[in-house]
């Protein structure tokens, strides 16, 4: 099926438009009658070159093979100048003035050919026009499904890694016994629910995060029998603020994975979250112990960070990792709509 590049009424309008305009100009040297006769007839060749280039010409030869086109274009501009010409040398001497008849007979011929090249001419450029933005509305269609399966693979991967994380968790706790393993499983049932079902989403209350993260760090602090030096500061917080799900997570667990806080008193995690009315700003601070350093992992946590920041928040983001002996520090800047 051919690809309709213009509707009915766009059609109309093309016969309409230059019927008016050929019509302005006959009148001048023949009867109304005859002018508006003629002037139809011109504005239907308009027409005509249309329909050939959208419904045949264009989608049949000018992707697949431009010296076809060309050449087709040619001979149909020869043919339909002839048509013209001879139903103007027919028509017309019984009714124009005399001036007309005395012109060369070449000048009929140019005019007709020069039409039909003008009809031609505009009637590609329209056509190419509508190719380029059906093309452009297409690639942002597969632009945005490639974007939704990229984000919903990162995310996927989010799900699992977590659930590995606090079932190691409470596998230490219940092998040591700890009071806490009960509890632990509580915790571990509302973490779920929110990653499973809120998570969902596409986006999720700023709240819902921060209430996220808080059990987070109560299942962290039930790993050891020691109060943690854990700070979270979400004070300055729009809790209505949606945002991309379990995007702070990677960094809080690199933060209690490299720290070693469940085994060192002096180590500790600081969390801070706020915002405003169009910005979000997450910052995360962690020791790094002098003795056994934790080996890098080669999980994906920061680089599927990393990737869905560039998917959801291109050129809407910072950030910023900072790292010495001592300290690992992240900075995280997001402009929210």
């Amino acid at each position: 099926m051919a690809q309709k590049y213009t509707t009915g009424w766009f059609k109309f309008i093309i016969w309409l438009s230059f019927t008016i305009i050929f019509f302005a100009t006959a009148s001048y040297f023949t009867e109304p009658l005859y002018a508006f006769i003629g002037a139809s007839i011109s504005g239907a060749v308009f027409l005509l070159i249309l329909l050939i280039n959208e419904y045949w010409l264009f989608p049949k030869y000018y992707i697949n093979s431009r010296k076809k086109f060309i050449i087709f274009n040619i001979v149909i501009a020869i043919i339909i100048t002839a048509l013209h010409f001879l139903f103007e040398r027919v028509f017309i001497p019984k009714n124009v003035k005399v001036e007309l008849l005395e012109m060369p007979v070449y000048f009929p011929i140019l005019r007709s050919f020069g039409m039909v090249t003008m009809a031609n001419f505009l009637s590609i450029t329209l056509l190419l026009n509508s190719e380029l933005k059906r093309k452009a509305e297409s690639e942002k269609v597969l632009k945005e499904e490639k974007l939704g399966t990229e984000l919903k693979l990162l995310k996927a991967q989010i799900n699992p890694h977590f659930i590995f994380n606090a079932l190691n968790n409470i596998y230490s706790l219940t092998y040591t016994k700890a009071e806490a393993a009960p509890d632990s499983v509580l915790k571990l049932s509302e973490m779920l629910r929110y990653v499973f079902y809120d998570c969902s989403r596409d986006l999720v209350q700023l709240s819902a995060e921060v209430d996220y993260i808080s059990n987070f760090i109560a299942f962290q602090q039930m790993k050891s029998e020691h109060v943690q030096g854990i700070q979270f500061n979400h004070e300055k917080v729009n809790g209505s603020m949606e945002i991309a799900p379990m995007l702070f997570i990677p960094f809080i667990e690199n933060a209690f994975k490299y720290s070693k806080i469940e085994e060192y008193i002096d180590a500790y995690v600081k969390i801070k979250v706020s915002s405003d009315s169009n910005s979000l700003n997450f910052e995360i601070k962690n020791s790094i112990p002098y003795e056994g350093k934790a080996i890098p992992g080669n999980g994906m946590g920061i680089n599927n960070v990393r990737q869905r920041l560039d998917l959801l928040y291109p050129n809407k983001h910072e950030l910023q990792i900072t790292e010495n002996d001592t300290s690992y520090l992240v900075n995280l800047k997001i402009e929210v709509e």
